[in-house]
C-alpha cells in the first residue's frame, strides 16, 4: 500500500492517477478560500490534515487493533510535509496580491 503524492491542486477530488509510477495522486481544494486571511489558512489546514488521513489510510483499523500502521504513519508524514510545502508557495502568492 505504498502511495506517493503526486499534484496537489484546486480540483476538488481524490483520485487514481494514469501513470504506473504514480500509484495515486491527492487533491485538495482551496480555491474557495481566502489565503491572505488567518481563517482561509486555517481551513486550509484542517482540509489538508483530512485529506492526508484518508489519502494514507491513518482512519483504517486492523481487526484487534486500533493501532496504525507503520506504513500509514510514514506515508502521512511524507504526504503531509509535501503539502504543506506546496501550499506555502501557494499561501505567499496570496499575501503578496496573486
Amino acid at each position: 500500500m505504498k502511495r506517493h503524492l503526486a499534484t496537489l491542486t484546486a480540483a476538488a477530488v481524490l483520485g487514481a492517477a494514469a501513470t504506473p509510477a504514480v500509484a495515486e495522486s491527492l487533491s485538495i481544494p482551496y480555491k474557495d478560500l481566502n489565503l491572505a486571511s488567518a481563517e482561509g489558512q486555517k481551513t486550509l489546514d484542517l482540509r489538508i490534515e483530512s485529506a492526508v488521513r484518508d489519502f494514507c489510510g491513518m482512519n483504517q483499523t486492523s481487526t484487534g487493533t486500533r493501532i496504525v500502521s507503520g506504513e500509514a504513519r510514514q506515508c502521512y508524514a511524507e504526504t503531509k510535509k509535501q503539502a504543506q510545502k506546496q501550499f506555502a508557495a501557494i499561501i505567499d502568492r496570496h499575501r503578496l496580491g496573486g
